[in-house]
């Protein structure tokens, strides 16, 4: 078989990912890592040793999809870092790079390195077909458990070069979700729950949401501890979620409209778990020129690493 197979691989904090392309076909494997009930996440050593775990696994399933024999020309992209930024590195990313490398090796396949943040705006740009962005500058909100950046963003043929331009200089959106919905007694990670939950409140809503945002950037940590008085005053989790999801909406539009005016760029790639948010996409539904990844693609994926390994 003459076509090429691109495989992309991503071992992040808290999935194991993998997927394949080859023509018009797109395989995708994951596996979450589990996090103990009552924690709000995982050390690095444990969630590197569930990484070394899970990857064969997933490879397994890849090869029960396709014969990987039948290809003689292979691509393999995997992303070896959080960000394109010197010093950038967590050892989650070295697990999957061993196994990256190791498979190029056994199958005589060429390697590539990309970063995790590289693979989540790519995974937008093809969720949202918007491969026009690969020629000009844009907007990408990284919003996830750790990340909550918004990025002034340029495709240089490799990857993406981004400068910082906007986001939170104290809590991430995604660990302001998760301690809350923790201190709810919910299961980490809680963003479904604390969306769900905002989306269908029914119950009066008497809260003003009070939002924290100067030049594009965000506190959170004022208005985490607002969420954590508010239960403790006895308002119920419905409630409290409901005001963390319009909290974090507010800021993150906010946040966008300003750097749209101040670097005078029309489009945004959305790109993280969070960006999943249904509350979150209702706030831009009038917004001209923001695009979201499907849930699907938002969340931790290979998706967008494998597809990057076409234009390396």
């Amino acid at each position: 078989m003459n076509e090429r197979l691109y495989i992309g691989i991503d071992t992040s904090c808290y999935t194991t990912s993998l997927a394949a392309m080859h023509k018009d076909m797109v395989y995708q494997f994951k596996t979450p890592l589990e996090v103990k009930s009552g924690e709000c996440g995982l050390r690095q050593s444990d969630a590197f040793f569930k990484h070394v775990k899970n990857m064969p696994d997933l490879f397994d399933e890849l090869r029960r999809e396709i014969n990987i024999k039948e290809f003689e020309d292979i691509r393999i992209c995997v992303s070896s870092r959080p960000r394109n930024a010197e010093g950038s590195y967590m050892p989650v990313f070295m697990a999957g790079y061993s196994f990256a490398r190791t498979l190029a090796s056994a199958l005589n396949a060429e390697l590539y390195e990309v970063s995790h943040q590289d693979g989540h705006i790519m995974a937008g740009i093809f969720s949202c077909k918007k491969f026009s962005l690969l020629s000009e500058p844009h907007l990408a909100f990284h919003i996830s458990g750790g990340t909550t950046e918004l990025l002034y963003s340029r495709f240089n043929g490799k990857g993406f070069d981004c400068e910082i331009v906007g986001g939170t200089l104290d809590l991430p959106a995604g660990q302001f979700i998760d301690r809350i919905g923790v201190l709810m007694g919910r299961e980490f990670p809680c963003g479904k729950y604390l969306d769900y939950s905002a989306v269908n409140y029914e119950g009066d809503f008497n809260l003003k949401v009070k939002t924290s945002v100067k030049d594009g950037y965000i506190n959170f940590s004022g208005e985490e501890t607002r969420c954590r008085r508010m239960l403790e005053d006895g308002e119920s989790s419905e409630k409290v979620s409901k005001y963390v999801m319009e909290c974090i909406a507010s800021s993150v539009k906010q946040a966008v409209e300003f750097a749209k005016k101040k670097y005078n760029v029309s489009n945004v790639i959305m790109a993280g778990g969070v960006s999943s948010s249904n509350t979150i996409r209702r706030a831009f539904i009038d917004s001209a020129g923001v695009y979201f990844a499907s849930p699907e693609l938002s969340c931790d994926n290979a998706v967008g690493v494998c597809e990057l390994a076409k234009y390396i």
